[in-house]
């Protein structure tokens, strides 16, 4: 038996019944856009939980009276390779590039066409991340941006999806027209995104700030940079994870260099980043960090020196 197609079918037929059109049913589309809908119907995705639990709650039926909830629950092994997609920080070393490649073959391999649709967008996204980064070129996050980004500029809390989401913008801010004002409203609400997250929310608000840092420093407004340096070290110490800490004192040393214009506090702070780098065991991130100040020095000396 097709779960998706059996689910869709009896999603169809019952708001059919409640004479309610795609619409009416979606309501604002905050839960469950129209277009996500119809891929239930149509037997093309299956809904997470919490899609589950709104559609059941339009329906007024118990959820599984749609599905039966062994079929909710997700393999122990995609999980790990999902948690690893978030974790690894690759700073384009081919090693660590390839290992991400290798995790997202995997999944698409072994897991993807039994996902829900949720967790299906949450791979999507974080591929089309990495080939925008990689590319250079924000057409690789056009199609999923058009479908889904106007929904999150008008949330006030975030989900694990929303926030990936927020992260394809962010890179793709890089090679396409800056929105700051959109961009502005988006960092704001990311930094109040603490008050309700946990676990992996928190690291993935960390990444989203070492994103924006590097907005920032883009459009040489290095003035923002200890805003989001605060912020990260806040989520650290909530979190007691560690693993951005030599990026970010890198980035509050960008702070102190490009915008305070004090050499020997920018100095202390790249040099503090290496050694925490080294300290976790990670040689390649510590070396760059060194090489990066030694750049960055270069660039003050020629903008602000001559």
């Amino acid at each position: 038996m097709d779960i998706k197609a059996e689910l869709g079918k009896k999603v169809r037929l019952l708001r059919e019944k409640k004479g309610l059109t795609r619409e009416d049913f979606c309501d604002d589309e905050l839960e469950l856009t129209v277009r996500q809908l119809t891929r239930i119907e149509a037997g093309q995705s299956l809904p997470t939980l919490p899609k589950l639990t709104f559609i059941s709650q339009r329906l007024a039926i118990p959820i599984h009276h749609l599905i039966d909830e062994e079929h909710i629950e997700l393999p122990k092994r995609y999980l790990q390779l999902k948690y690893k997609l978030y974790k690894v920080a690759t700073y384009n070393e081919e090693e660590r590039l390839t290992l991400r490649e290798k995790y997202f073959d995997e999944i698409y391999e072994n897991y993807y066409d039994n996902l829900p649709e949720e967790e299906q967008l949450a791979i999507d996204v974080q591929q089309a991340t990495m080939d925008v980064h990689l590319a250079e070129n924000a057409d690789f996050g056009e199609g999923i941006l058009s479908d889904y980004f106007s929904q999150i500029i008008n949330k006030t809390e975030y989900s694990i999806n929303d926030l990936l989401i927020i992260e394809l913008y962010f890179h793709c801010i890089h090679f396409k027209d800056y929105d700051e004002e959109l961009f502005m409203s988006l960092f704001n609400k990311v930094i109040e995104q603490i008050d309700y997250s946990v676990d992996i929310e928190l690291f993935l608000l960390n990444k989203l700030l070492l994103i924006a840092i590097s907005v920032f420093m883009e459009y040489d407004n290095y003035n923002k940079l200890i805003d989001a340096v605060k912020v990260s070290n806040v989520i650290m110490q909530i979190s007691q994870d560690f693993q951005k800490k030599p990026a970010i004192d890198m980035c509050e040393g960008k702070y102190w260099l490009f915008s305070q214009k004090d050499v020997e506090k920018a100095k202390q702070k790249y040099v503090d980043g290496a050694q925490c780098a080294k300290l976790f065991g990670d040689s390649f991130l510590s070396g760059k960090i060194l090489e990066e100040w030694e750049i960055d020095l270069e660039k003050f000396k020629n903008d602000y020196q001559n």
